[in-house]
Order: C-alpha cells, then structure tokens, then sequence
C-alpha cells in the first residue's frame, strides 16, 4: 500500500498528476462517476483541478496502480482522514460548491461521465477562507462557469472559433 499523504504541497501535485494520468488511461477515466469525495485546488494560472480522494490522499500514484490497487480495496476512510487537516468540505448550498460542482461536471463531460449523486468537493483551507470567509472571487451564475470551465478544456483552434461566434452574437 502506498503512503498517505504527507502534506498540502503533497497533494497538489497528486492533483495535477492525477489530471495528466486520467487523460492517459481509459480505466481510471471509467472509474470517474464512482468518486464521491473530490479534492479541489488551483493551479499557478488560478484555474481549478479536481482529484478524487483515493489518488490524491496517497503519494505518488499513478493511474495503473490505482486500477490494481482499486481491485484490492483502497480506503477512502484513510485518505479522507489524512486530507481532513488541509481541506475543508464545502457547504452544498454555497456559491463556491455550485461554481465547482460546475467545473467538476464540465471535467468529467470530458470523458462521458458525470459526478456521482453524493459527491462531496473539498478545497484546501487556504482557497477556502480566501473565497468563502473573505466572500470574494466567487461570482457568475453556474451555468456561465460552466461555459468557462469548457471553454478552457478547448483546444487552442476551437477557442478561436468559439470566440468569433461569441463576438457575433454580442450587441
């Protein structure tokens, strides 16, 4: 069994790996919709990325590994327990969790899925008290996120295009 997770840096560089190792394997792409408990941060550029609990509470994982380990049972009581002292779990009703909520199913529209009916997003306390306590950078209707959160999937020619079309229909 790998080792939990040591620290918050520790985890937000399993939540970036965890982005690369989705977009390279079909198996942990199909295991999407089970995660119940995801893990947010955001990245240099500000942007939001998403990992669930089981990959993003141990060190080091990669995608086969969790597939192996996944068959064996891995604990999400573990992980979640280890990443309690740096991540707060958002409140379902506040405009933080309907933003995210947005950004993870855009996420996982990536790859056919969509988020499990009890899933539950965390963001590390530093995001947290920043967005929700000091009530600021959390604005635009969900729908609009979501727009956004795609728009940024989009490859480089796509958004091109997306922003002539968007240009066309603006007064």
């Amino acid at each position: 069994m790998p080792s939990l997770a040591t620290s918050p840096r520790r985890v937000r560089q399993a939540i970036k790996r965890f982005e690369k190792e989705v977009r390279g394997s079909p198996g942990l792409a199909g295991r999407l919709s089970y995660a119940r408990a995801w893990y947010a941060c955001r990245d240099a550029k500000g942007r939001w990325q998403f990992g669930p609990s089981k990959f993003v509470g141990y060190e080091r994982l990669t995608a086969p590994e969790y597939i192996e380990l996944s068959r064996k049972g891995l604990n999400g009581r573990r992980t979640e327990s280890q990443l309690r002292q740096w991540f707060r779990e958002l409140d379902p009703s506040s405009k933080l969790h309907e933003r995210l909520s947005s950004l993870l199913s855009a996420f996982l529209a990536q790859y056919g899925k969509a988020p499990s009916s009890k899933m539950r997003i965390n963001v590390l306390d530093e995001d947290y008290h920043e967005l929700v306590e000091d009530d600021r950078g959390v604005s635009g209707s969900p729908i609009l996120e979501l727009i956004v959160a795609v728009a940024e999937s989009l490859p480089r020619r796509e958004l091109k295009h997306l922003r002539s079309r968007l240009k066309a229909i603006a007064p």
